[in-house]
């Protein structure tokens, strides 16, 4: 018998705390967006992907971009304990996916 995860198996309870988390600002964060998919080794795994502006992106700024918006997933949802999700996170600014127009960060 296959084993689902909650977070596979309740993905719309997942979906509605994402959802609350919406409206919530996050500095230097434009947009994100998330997956569920298998990881490269097969575990279950929720993606983000996350659009900060230009001005975050500089490696001067980088660090307190990503350290908000995973704080801000941490504080809201134990992704690992509580979800079986192992998360990953991917940014990009907001220049490069112009350039980029990759779908997955839409």
């Amino acid at each position: 018998m296959a084993y689902l995860t909650k977070g596979i198996a309740q993905a719309s309870e997942l979906v509605k705390k994402f959802n609350r988390l919406a409206h919530v600002v996050i500095p230097g964060v434009v947009k994100w967006r998330y997956t569920f998919e298998n990881d490269w080794s097969g575990d279950p795994a929720i993606f983000f992907w996350v659009i900060v502006s230009d001005e975050a992106s500089e490696p001067r700024n980088l660090r307190q971009a990503k350290a908000a918006f995973i704080a801000t997933i941490n504080n809201h949802v134990d992704l690992p304990g509580e979800w079986g999700l192992i998360p990953y996170f991917n940014f990009r600014s907001r220049s490069e996916q112009a350039k980029l127009q990759d779908e997955v960060y839409e």
